[in-house]
């Protein structure tokens, strides 16, 4: 049970930091989106760490208890959503200009990162009133 705390407050400081770096990235000094990169990446790393060493994604559901079922499909939806938030880091550190014939600018990291908030609103919500049943 303490490891589960411990990764419990792993996950809710990696949340914490992303926030931080996501607004640290609006401020129009250079030095604060480098920082803002470096950031993003500990806090994607310390969230991964945090979800996925935790009980509850490895443990074994029953496919026949659809509330089990509920839950198992809704830490898979976690999973896409953390995927979205490492696609984002790695639009962060891409320099602006043409590749393949797209253009990729200095906000291109919002759109998986967008992704990342939506499917992290859902699944908590749901997740926490799934459980209460």
């Amino acid at each position: 049970m303490k490891k589960d705390k411990l990764l419990g407050y792993l996950e809710v400081v990696g949340l914490c930091l992303v926030v931080v770096a996501a607004c640290q990235w609006i401020l129009p000094r250079h030095t604060a989106r480098a920082i803002a990169c470096v950031e993003m990446v500990v806090a994607t790393v310390m969230l991964f760490l945090g979800r996925f060493l935790q009980t509850p994604f490895y443990e074994k559901y029953d496919p026949r208890d659809p509330k089990k079922l509920t839950l198992r499909r809704l830490y898979h939806q976690r999973v896409f959503g953390i995927i979205g938030l490492i696609l984002a880091t790695a639009f962060m550190f891409v320099p602006i200009g043409f590749y393949g014939g797209m253009y990729v600018g200095p906000s291109a990291w919002l759109i998986p990162f967008i992704f990342f908030v939506v499917v992290e609103v859902y699944t908590t919500f749901r997740i926490s009133a799934v459980e209460k049943e």
